[in-house]
């Protein structure tokens, strides 16, 4: 199904990406939205793209990109070479068998080549008429427009054009989309170190002009990136397609923060067996992404070139051929699916990269509301049907290692082909037979536990009440797995969900002092329990967190930065890191390092070892360690405010006054988020197997609505905070003894 645009419409094209598009002259050419190719996340092998039966050959490299050039409404392929050129292949067959004619050079009057190097195309409005005009990247660092006079049928294109410098390294790696929402086409360039840069059209009636480079949503991947903007989930936001050097493509989606218009951590685009997608053994690097129904199937494929001038094509994989896949592989092993996967590489990773593509597409919202229901009702009823494979039951992980797996994968894809409800999950629990505890833990927190049927009734009972007590907004689990009584097929075939954590195959009852020996008393709490509560608080701040509360987010590294003492320099925002340079020029001017770079980590870690001031200026170990590996700082608060709330603000009370005034920040950053900023809040005392004591805490909040000041059952607690929120006096009295 060909992709159609009507040029009324160009100026608002910040939803869609006109270099995805076919754009014909004659508005009659559109069509309604719900005909609109799809995406998807997978992609079947590689296939050259042919002219004339012949694989394509260019000179020295190959960025290709497609349009209805010749308005005559299917798709044709531009492609730009490596030595200063651009051709059109006429597309000459139909629109589920394209077949491409002898390449034809494009020209602007007389200029048919510009530059000797890496050259990029687009095709889109960006001068006086309702015209695509001719968009090329070339000569290292230039973009040039050459404004079309022709026509819809017989573009021709003005040999005087406007250039643009941008960045160094572009070498055609570009593209165009109106990004800030204001009616004009932008300009987005990648480079061969990776940076990705914006640049602003800030064109007048009179004159083509645009902003100086800026960092692009602070994206930059070496080496070769090479942007591709589209509204891949038909969100109506534009999302970046980034094809890499090594032969990968990685899909950032546009989110909605409170700073505005960001993009998220990325996904590599996947083969069918669920591995990432990579062509480098293909293209010889420098992958150059575009997506187009390139069959006419409704479900959008992959092309890309390369550094060898060559052009490939990938078909995309939509969800109904994985549902009808997965039934003929049923079909087909029944009863003996659990030994065939043991045995064969192939069947595994089929059956598997069926579900988890299926769980891709889903994960990106690639699939509307109503095949979903569709997809739910096509898939439940594998729950009975063979039930062998997909109940819930111990499975014999000598005679079939991978089936606790596979179970989980159709559970998981299962959930999310229904939109996150109560009502919803217990329509899951039904279909897959749920009972217990797993009941309890699907319907009420949305959590899938995957366990090979191992766990004790009890064990499900302790995790259920501690659960009932995270605050349900503050953390975003979907699967927990015990890796233990899984068996090695977790490192073969991990577990693919929206969000996931991995706790300890350990018995209730297993002890662990949670607090250091210079603590008032220790805090012994349980091991699975307390492992539960660290792996949750791994999504909550730092991801839920991030979002919602990003004033606590930047708390988090301000408070690392306190605890790291003033050599230790942070960029701004502290969430950026540590500023190495600075922190470097301050190692170098007291000493701690020499300057040879090869010796920087063995002066990092000088730095911090054995220094009491080090040790304790977090309350769960050495600073150094959170330095490196932030994401456990926030994580690691959990198992003293899961053990026992009250001993860890006891805790932090002893060390401020010995001089260390650091940890109470710690813990009022961990009370700041459970408590969600209202004015009550819970402490806890988590002790070995799985005895949980709760009691109500209230907060007395600030003009700025920090806690000023805490109340327990036995404690009252008072603060007073710098402008940045960081702790300036901490008094703490026993309640009884305030009465007196």
């Amino acid at each position: 199904m060909m992709q159609f645009f009507k040029y009324s419409n160009l100026n608002h094209c910040s939803l869609i990406s006109l270099a995805m598009l076919c754009v014909p002259i004659d508005a009659s050419f559109a069509i309604a939205e719900d005909h609109l190719a799809t995406a998807t996340m997978t992609y079947a092998e590689p296939q050259p793209i042919l002219c004339n039966g012949q694989s394509i050959q260019l000179d020295g490299h190959a960025a290709v990109r497609c349009y209805d050039w010749d308005g005559d409404g299917d798709l044709d392929v531009l492609a730009g070479d490596g030595a200063g050129r651009i051709w059109w292949f006429e597309n000459r067959g139909t629109e589920n068998q394209p077949r491409l004619a002898e390449k034809q050079v494009v020209a602007a009057g007389e200029k048919s080549q510009w530059g000797q190097r890496h050259t990029g195309v687009a095709f889109a409005q960006i001068l006086g008429s309702d015209l695509p005009d001719l968009i090329i990247g070339h000569s290292k660092r230039l973009i040039s427009i050459h404004e079309n006079i022709g026509s819809a049928q017989s573009p021709v294109f003005e040999e005087s054009g406007t250039t643009i410098e941008v960045q160094d390294g572009c070498d055609g790696r570009f593209d165009v989309v109106d990004w800030d929402s204001d009616g004009s086409l932008d300009l987005v360039t990648g480079s061969f170190d990776g940076t990705v840069q914006w640049h602003r059209n800030t064109s007048s009636k009179h004159e083509v002009t645009f902003t100086a480079g800026e960092p692009f949503c602070d994206i930059r991947i070496a080496y070769n990136a090479h942007p591709r903007l589209i509204d891949f989930d038909g969100n109506q936001q534009v999302d970046l397609l980034l094809g890499l050097n090594w032969g990968s493509v990685t899909l950032y989606r546009q989110v909605t923060e409170v700073s505005g218009a960001s993009l998220d951590s990325g996904q590599q685009l996947k083969w069918t067996d669920g591995k990432n997608l990579n062509i480098r053994s293909l293209n010889g690097d420098d992958t150059t992404p575009e997506l187009v129904d390139w069959d006419g199937d409704g479900v959008l494929d992959l092309l890309s070139g390369g550094n060898n001038g060559q052009l490939f094509w990938m078909k995309g994989i939509g969800f109904p051929s994985r549902v009808a896949r997965i039934k003929e592989l049923l079909k087909q092993y029944g009863a003996d699916l659990g030994e065939q996967l043991r045995a064969n590489d192939f069947l595994r990773g089929d059956v598997f990269g069926c579900f988890q593509a299926i769980q891709a597409d889903l994960g990106t919202n690639l699939i509307g509301s109503a095949a979903r229901e569709e997809l739910f009702a096509s898939l439940a009823p594998l729950a009975k049907v063979y039930a062998e494979s997909f109940s819930r039951q111990h499975f014999d992980l000598n005679r079939e290692p991978h089936l606790p797996l596979l179970a989980a994968q159709y559970w998981v894809v299962l959930l999310e082909s229904l939109p996150n409800t109560k009502a919803n999950r217990e329509r899951v629990a039904n279909a897959l037979g749920f009972e217990g505890g797993y009941r309890t833990l699907l319907v009420d927190f949305g959590v899938i536990f995957v366990d090979n049927q191992t766990a004790t009734a009890e064990h499900l009972d302790a995790m259920i009440r501690l659960l009932r007590h995270i605050p349900a907004s503050t953390w975003d689990v979907e699967t927990i797995t015990v890796a233990g009584w899984l068996g090695p097929a977790l490192q073969t075939h991990p577990l693919r969900s929206r969000s996931g954590i991995n706790i300890f195959d350990l018995p209730l009852g297993r002890p662990e002092n949670s607090f250091a020996s210079d603590s008032p008393r220790p805090g012994v709490t349980d091991v699975y329990l307390i492992c539960l509560a660290h792996e949750i608080a791994h999504n909550m701040l730092d991801t839920v967190g991030k979002k919602n509360r990003p004033d606590l987010y930047e708390l988090k590294f301000l408070g690392l930065a306190q605890a790291a003492g003033p050599h230790v320099v942070f960029q701004s925002p502290p969430s950026k890191g540590i500023d190495l340079e600075s922190t470097q020029a301050n190692f170098l001017r007291i000493g701690a390092w020499n300057g040879e770079k090869n010796r920087w980590r063995e002066a990092w870690l000088d730095y911090f070892q054995g220094k009491p001031e080090f040790d304790r200026a977090y309350s769960r170990g050495n600073i150094q360690f959170f330095l490196d590996s932030p994401q456990e700082a926030f994580a690691t608060l959990a198992n003293q405010y899961y053990a026992d709330s009250g001993l860890m603000l006891e805790f932090c009370k002893k060390r401020w006054d010995e001089g260390n005034r650091t940890n109470i920040n710690q813990f009022l950053l961990i009370a700041e988020y459970l408590s969600e900023g209202k004015g009550k809040g819970e402490f806890f005392q988590l002790k070995p197997g799985g005895k949980l004591s709760v009691e109500s805490v209230e907060f007395q909040r600030n003009a700025k609505s920090r806690i000023a000041q805490l109340k327990s059952n036995h404690l009252v607690a008072r603060f007073h905070y710098d402008p940045d929120g960081l702790v300036t006096s901490f008094e703490l009295a026993n309640r009884q003894n305030e009465k007196k």
